[in-house]
C-alpha cells in the first residue's frame, strides 16, 4: 500500500490488528529491534492511528529507519498512514 526507503506499509487480506515487522538481516541485535518496534508503536499511539492500523496492518522496517530521528521518522510515518487513508 506504500513503500518508502524506511519502511513499508502492507494490508493483510484476512487478519487483524498491527504488526511491526523488522528482519535480524538488517538489525543483528534483539535490543535495536524492539528499540525500534517501541518507536513505531509510540508514535502511532500518539498520532491516534491505532484504531486506523487495528484493521489489518504489517509494518515492515528497512535499515534507513534506524537513521531517522524521533522527529523525522514521526512525519514520515504520519505522511505514510495519510497517503494510506487517502487510497483506503
Amino acid at each position: 500500500m506504500f513503500s518508502c526507503k524506511s519502511f513499508r506499509v502492507l494490508k493483510k487480506d484476512n487478519g487483524d490488528g498491527f504488526e511491526v515487522s523488522i528482519s535480524k538481516k538488517y538489525f543483528k541485535l534483539a535490543v535495536d529491534r524492539n528499540k525500534i518496534k517501541r518507536r513505531i508503536k509510540e508514535i502511532i499511539r500518539k498520532n491516534g492511528y491505532s484504531d486506523f492500523l487495528s484493521n489489518g496492518f504489517v509494518f515492515s522496517v528497512f535499515r534507513p529507519f534506524a537513521e531517522l530521528s524521533y522527529e523525522n521518522a514521526n512525519k514520515e510515518i504520519q505522511e505514510a498512514i495519510e497517503e494510506i487513508k487517502k487510497i483506503s
